[in-house]
């Protein structure tokens, strides 16, 4: 009967490429390189004698096969999960409290407070997921997520965490070489953006928020994330553009600043949302209280800008 059966490995692979439809971001989800995702789609295609999966511009498009495939697969792995997690939470007493958000929300703004949940809740053990898909919170083992959004999301309830301003950044030895007393001036310099990560604005709509219209920079260059982005902001290729959250700790540091007052906001934003079901657990309630804590300490270097308009996107 094995013999029927692919890899787990290689229909994981084929699955999370299936669902982002760009192998860069399965592998990251994985924690596995790229072309080891490339290989084990490949590989599956090889033993299943057709093709799932093909190159479309920067990206993946399904075959009518792949897609089917695909379909199944989603609810094979939803079901496995759901599974395990019922396993673990009868045998552990609970397990961890598993926490759902995307990568660079985490990397940049809740793992560095992370120290002060632990120190007031040392019992509680904490695992996160990382990833960009939107995890199914009523059959997944996961315990909370932070999502961007409206806030409806079916048979959850969801808490306002915080706004979704997003405004340029640039490191401080590129100001000063390259002053920005206006938002015309940003055509003298570079423009770092985001192609893949999923956001609320960009450039021309700050820019069209801030009263201006067909400029263009000296330059762009694209990243997959904003992590990359802002890593790239930091050592001065350019400026970018960083939604509030993930620019905090570094403009207190001093390692990136606001050259500008305009702002732009959105009606969608981050929030804290969990399965109906398990809103109500003791762990999840210590979380999300001290989430909103963390949330509601604004940080002066970023709480007197002007808000110059409201996107609907």
């Amino acid at each position: 009967m094995t013999e029927m059966l692919p890899s787990l490995k290689a229909l994981r692979a084929f699955e999370a490429a299936a669902r982002h439809l760009n192998a860069s971001r399965a592998a990251e989800e994985l924690a596995v390189t790229q072309p080891a995702v490339t290989q084990q789609v490949k590989a599956l295609e090889a033993f299943l004698g057709t093709r799932l999966l093909r190159r479309q511009g920067q990206g993946l498009t399904l075959t009518p096969t792949g897609r089917a495939f695909a379909e199944r697969l989603h609810g094979a792995f939803a079901e496995i999960t759901a599974a395990t997690a019922e396993v673990l939470r009868r045998e552990r007493g609970g397990g961890p409290l598993t926490v759902s958000m995307l990568p660079t929300l985490a990397q940049r703004w809740l793992i560095p407070r992370l120290g002060s949940f632990q120190e007031a809740h040392p019992e509680i053990e904490v695992r996160f997921s990382a990833t960009a898909r939107v995890v199914d919170l009523r059959r997944e083992d996961v315990d909370l997520a932070i999502r961007f959004g409206d806030g409806a999301w079916p048979g959850c309830e969801s808490t306002f965490l915080m706004a979704n301003d997003v405004l340029p950044v640039l490191s401080p030895k590129l100001l000063e070489s390259q002053h920005i007393k206006s938002v015309e001036d940003l055509a003298r310099h570079t423009w770092l953006q985001v192609d893949a990560e999923p956001r609320d604005t960009d450039w021309r709509d700050w820019l069209a928020a801030a009263g201006v219209e067909g400029m263009e920079p000296q330059g762009r260059v694209a990243f997959e994330s904003s992590s990359q982005a802002l890593a790239a902001a930091t050592a001065g290729l350019g400026v970018a553009l960083a939604q509030r959250p993930f620019v905090i700790d570094d403009v207190a540091a001093g390692r990136l600043v606001v050259p500008l007052d305009e702002v732009l906001t959105s009606e969608q934003a981050y929030y804290m949302v969990t399965a109906q079901e398990r809103a109500g657990g003791h762990r999840v309630s210590a979380f999300r209280e001290w989430l909103l804590g963390e949330a509601t300490h604004a940080h002066p270097n970023l709480s007197d800008f002007t808000t110059v308009s409201r996107s609907n996107r």
